[in-house]
């Protein structure tokens, strides 16, 4: 067997990240294609809106209300804060992946390399060993995101894990309700809700939706699985001997066009969110800076 110099493979890991820098960048921090196909866990890029960005983006709310009045008075009464403007700041948090290999790592990877290119699972033509070693980082780093960032984050600066890269979407959430920002309207008062009680449940939730919301073809119920779960459970105990009872064939909430998205992140938060497509934003550095 030929030597293996960690020197050598140190310097050629360093030089296949520094020539594929953009490449790994693009693949880590920019989703949009992951999913697991006929499943309800989609693309990001499917019911998120991406958008590339430096530093700060204010992306705003325009929310008008009645503007309709009588005319012919030969007067100019404009209606007291019809249309506001709720500006919100969006903000791109710098986040990176620190690793150190000791040297039984080193050559536990190599022979692992090894091992798979033997058993012709691996062209070593078309993927080199640090191709090999890139690729389950880019995977961890990409769960890291999706799982624990996204949803749960609260952004901490000075912390060292997943969880303080950014505010998670369900942290900004809550942090809205709790704070009045969220209009009492938009939000349902419900039981906990369990396997015999989700269907009931849920359908206090679409009693708040507007007509104009609820056909618009515009609406996901974004859940964790255990929801969902509860949801079909609750409906097949109650609906056994219609044809339509089984979880693969519920890929909408029952009577509506209200696509279920199922989020890994979401796990133990046992409510539904109701949303627009493209309402939740997903900002990224393009220039990978």
């Amino acid at each position: 067997m030929a030597s293996f110099k960690l020197g050598d493979l140190a310097a050629s890991l360093e030089m296949y990240a520094r020539d594929n820098e953009e490449h790994i960048f693009e693949e880590t921090f920019i989703p949009g294609l992951e999913g697991i196909p006929g499943s309800p866990i989609v693309p990001i890029a499917d019911y998120m809106r991406m958008m590339p960005a430096m530093d700060e983006v204010v992306l705003s709310s325009l929310q008008i209300g009645s503007v309709v009045q009588p005319g012919a008075k030969n007067t100019f009464n404009p209606t007291t804060d019809a249309v506001n403007i709720k500006p919100r700041i969006g903000k791109i948090r710098p986040i990176k992946v620190d690793l150190l290999f000791d040297h039984q790592t080193i050559i536990a990877l190599y022979k692992s390399y090894l091992g798979e290119c033997r058993a012709k699972k691996i062209d070593p033509e078309v993927v080199p060993l640090e191709e090999y070693i890139k690729r389950d980082i880019v995977r961890q780093a990409k769960e890291d995101i999706r799982v624990q960032s996204l949803w749960n984050g609260v952004y901490n600066k000075a912390n060292t894990t997943p969880l303080d890269v950014m505010d998670g979407l369900k942290t900004q959430l809550l942090l809205c309700i709790s704070e009045g920002e969220t209009p009492a309207g938009n939000i349902a008062d419900t039981a906990p809700i369990t396997r015999t009680n989700a269907v009931a449940e849920t359908q206090k939730v679409l009693d708040i939706i507007p007509d104009k919301e609820m056909y618009s073809n515009q609406l996901i119920c974004v859940c964790a699985r255990e929801y969902k779960t509860a949801y079909e459970l609750d409906f097949q105990a109650k609906h056994g001997s219609l044809p339509y009872n089984t979880s693969q064939e519920k890929g909408h909430i029952v009577g509506t066009n209200i696509q279920f998205v199922v989020e890994p992140g979401l796990s133990g938060f046992n409510r539904p969110i109701i949303t627009k497509r493209n309402n939740f934003v997903y900002l990224y550095d393009e220039e990978g800076s």
